[in-house]
C-alpha cells in the first residue's frame, strides 16, 4: 500500500521484461514491415501484408497506394540512423504520409508483441491468465507493493496514491492489473476492470494501440490484448498513436500529466531512457520536494550525471530545492523495485 502520492514514469525497458522489443529491435521490426515492395507491380515480395492491406483501406479501391509505400520505404531506410521511431516522426511531422505509415508500422509491431509476450492469453480457448511466467518481472513485484495491507473491503481505494505515465504504446499495465486484481481478490474480471477504469490515473503521452474493450472508446478503436488483427483494423488503431507534436498540442492530456508530477511526493522512473524530448514534455514549473527513484541499467556514468541534472530541471529547476532524495541504480525494473520497494512506499 502506498502512503505517499507516487507517480511511476514507465519506459520501454519495463515492457522488455515481458518480451517486448525495445529501441533498436523495435526499429528493425518497423523497418522490415514498411519496406513494402512488389516484384512485378502486383506480387508483394517484401514488407508486411497487413500494412499493405491497411494502406488500401486508407486510400480506397482503385486509388494509387505507391506514395504511401514510398513513404514507408523512406522510414525503413532511415531507421538505422534514427534515435527512435518517435524522433524520426517528430522530424518529419509535416509529412502526412510518413507520419501515417510510421504509425501503421508501430501499431502492427506492438500488436504482434502483445500476442507473443508473457502476458498473452488465447481468448479463443478461454485460457486463464497465467501468473507463473511473470512472477520474476516488475509487474509482480509492483502488485505485491500495491496490495500490501489493502483488504477486500477497501479495494476501491487501492490506487489512491498511485498513478502512471507510460511512454509505451502497449496496454500491458492495464491488462495485467485487471487480471491481477481479479485473481488475488477473487472478484469478477469485469469488477476489477471497473475499478481500474474509475480510479487508476494512467496517461499515455504517445497514445496506445487502441483501447481495451472495457475502456471508453468507439468500437473501431477497440482491440483485445494480444488479439489477432487484420489489415482493415490497423488504420483505426494507428490513429490512437500520437507523435511528439500531436501530444504537445493535447492541452488536456498535458495538464493531467503535469499535475501528476507537480503533486507527486515520489517519482519513480522504470525502464525509462530519459530522452530529451520526453524530459522536456514532463517539465513542470512548480518546485516542491520530491523523492526520486530511477533505473539506469545500461547508462554510462557520464550520461547518468547529465540525466540527474535533467531530472532536477524537469521538476522545477536546478537552482531551487526540487528533490529531497534521489536514488538511481543499474538494475532491471524488477530488481529495482525489490531493492527500493520500502523507501518508495514509506520513505
Amino acid at each position: 500500500m502506498f502512503t505517499r502520492r507516487t507517480v511511476f514514469i514507465v519506459g520501454a525497458g519495463a515492457s522488455r521484461e515481458v518480451n517486448f522489443p525495445v529501441g533498436t529491435d523495435l526499429m528493425v521490426n518497423i523497418a522490415r514491415k514498411l519496406d513494402i515492395r512488389f516484384d512485378d507491380g502486383w506480387t508483394m515480395s517484401n514488407g508486411d501484408k497487413r500494412i499493405s492491406a491497411a494502406v488500401k483501406t486508407i486510400v480506397g479501391d482503385g486509388a494509387d497506394s505507391n506514395p504511401h509505400y514510398a513513404a514507408g520505404r523512406a522510414i525503413s531506410g532511415a531507421m538505422s540512423q534514427a534515435i527512435s521511431i518517435d524522433n524520426y516522426l517528430h522530424t518529419h511531422s509535416s509529412d502526412r504520409l510518413v507520419v501515417q505509415m510510421g504509425k501503421l508500422g508501430i501499431a502492427a509491431s506492438i500488436l504482434e508483441a502483445e500476442a507473443s509476450c508473457l502476458l498473452k492469453m488465447d481468448g479463443s480457448k478461454n485460457e486463464a491468465f497465467s501468473f507463473e511466467p511473470i512472477k520474476h518481472t516488475w509487474f509482480s513485484v509492483f502488485f505485491q507493493m500495491l496490495h500490501e495491507g489493502v483488504q477486500r473491503e477497501k479495494l476501491a481505494g487501492i490506487f489512491k496514491n498511485v498513478s502512471f505515465i507510460t511512454f509505451n504504446y502497449d496496454r500491458c499495465i492495464e491488462h495485467y492489473l485487471a487480471h491481477a486484481i481479479s485473481n488475488y481478490y477473487r472478484i469478477p474480471l469485469s469488477e476489477a476492470e471497473g475499478i481500474i477504469a474509475q480510479s487508476l490515473q494512467i496517461e499515455h503521452p504517445y497514445g496506445q494501440v487502441g483501447r481495451l474493450p472495457w475502456q471508453p472508446a468507439s468500437a473501431s478503436s477497440m482491440m483485445d490484448f494480444g488479439h489477432d488483427f487484420h489489415g482493415a483494423d490497423l488504420p483505426h488503431l494507428a490513429e490512437q498513436i500520437r507523435t511528439f507534436t500531436e501530444r504537445v498540442d493535447d492541452d488536456d492530456m498535458m495538464d493531467r500529466l503535469h499535475r501528476q508530477i507537480a503533486e507527486a511526493e515520489v517519482v519513480v522512473y522504470l525502464g525509462f531512457s530519459y530522452g530529451e524530448m520526453n524530459m522536456q514534455l514532463m517539465t513542470v514549473k512548480e518546485a516542491g520536494l520530491r523523492n526520486v527513484f530511477g533505473t539506469t541499467l545500461g547508462i554510462s556514468a557520464p550520461n547518468k550525471r547529465i540525466i540527474e541534472t535533467d531530472v532536477l530541471t524537469s521538476m522545477g529547476g536546478v537552482d531551487v530545492a526540487t528533490v529531497n532524495r534521489a536514488y538511481y541504480d543499474d538494475l532491471t525494473c524488477a530488481e529495482f523495485l525489490r531493492s527500493y520497494g520500502k523507501p518508495i512506499m514509506r520513505g
